[in-house]
């Protein structure tokens, strides 16, 4: 965040205005402020201390470090793509905290104020992104054409993600659903109300997408009775759904599903979630179980898919070999 703008904001009062909006985090040394490769839906604001952002954790001549005034997962927070580094801190640190929530109040009570913000934002996430990128051709890394998994954080996303449910349920498969919009060709539900949505894309082209809901949350209706969810010792606080898990049929056989999988699996734990309920149909259920999901229940007649299957998958003992699995 740097110099005055049109609207008359700086760096210095900006951040004296965000303290009005933003509840403060506090980290001790040590703490991590950001876990590279997962998905967060905030960003943080520093403003004491000092952190040090690790491009390869553990290679401590790559560590840069940073201070007041510097954002910390700006890129997430702007287009849902994953943290591209941990970011430690190295003293007592505080931070302000950005959120949906807080950015659509600010909007609504100094628009001068978020447009010097998100415009400040993008300037220094795309300065960060083009520095990764070159750093990436400099070594000849591959990861930089690999499947990317976003997380959803605008209409936009989801939109991408809704026509792909349309396109594999009603285009490929023939199936009907009540919640398909045959005009935008876009399936939507009252679960994307309050889901987080995951859409995979390569080379620019959305290829997969699961939807995930926290039972703590919102109501997730007659699925708490279908799923067997009220047999968890974790329900309701620790518990979630994942629907709408749909890859393109020319990418079913890649690693699309587990990139998926592991990118719902880490934001889920670093949620608090244990158990993440989802149903199947019959054919699919060995896939599942390669995945680690079990049988929870019997099985019910799902409106979409016909017999369906409920199985649950136990995030914290599944979620290392996930990641494990796409780091390798």
């Amino acid at each position: 965040m740097t110099s005055p703008t049109r609207e008359g904001h700086s760096e210095l009062d900006a951040t004296t205005l965000l303290r009005g909006y933003c509840a403060i985090a506090t980290f001790e040394p040590g703490a991590k402020l950001r876990v590279k490769g997962n998905h967060y839906r905030d960003m943080y604001l520093i403003t004491k201390g000092r952190a040090e952002v690790q491009l390869q954790p553990g290679q401590a001549e790559e560590a840069i470090s940073i201070g007041p005034g510097s954002p910390v997962g700006e890129i997430g927070f702007l287009n849902g793509s994953r943290a591209m580094a941990t970011v430690v801190a190295k003293s007592a640190t505080e931070a302000l905290v950005l959120d949906d929530e807080t950015l659509w109040r600010i909007e609504q009570e100094d628009p001068n104020l978020v447009v010097f913000l998100l415009t400040a934002l993008a300037r220094t996430a795309e300065h960060r992104v083009r520095v990764e990128t070159d750093r990436h051709e400099a070594e000849g890394d591959p990861s930089s054409s690999d499947i990317e998994v976003l997380y959803c954080r605008n209409d936009e996303q989801l939109m991408k993600a809704q026509r792909l449910r349309y396109q594999v349920y009603c285009e490929e498969l023939g199936r009907s659903s009540p919640y398909a919009d045959h005009e935008t060709k876009t399936i939507r539900d009252s679960l994307d109300d309050f889901g987080h949505t995951f859409l995979a894309v390569e080379d620019g082209a959305a290829i997969g997408t699961l939807r995930c809901n926290f039972s703590s949350e919102g109501s997730l209706g007659i699925l708490v009775q279908l799923y067997g969810m009220e047999t968890s010792p974790n329900h309701p606080e620790h518990t979630m759904i994942c629907t709408k898990f749909i890859v393109s049929k020319s990418k079913r056989k890649g690693p699309a599903s587990m990139s998926l999988l592991s990118a719902m699996a880490r934001y889920a734990i670093k949620e608090g979630t244990r158990d993440c309920f989802i149903d199947s149909i019959p054919a699919l259920v060995p896939m599942y179980e390669r995945m680690g999901f079990r049988a929870a229940g019997e099985e019910f007649f799902h409106y979409e898919n016909g017999t369906s299957l409920p199985m649950v998958f136990d995030v914290v003992a599944q979620a290392a070999r996930l990641a494990g699995d796409q780091e390798g």
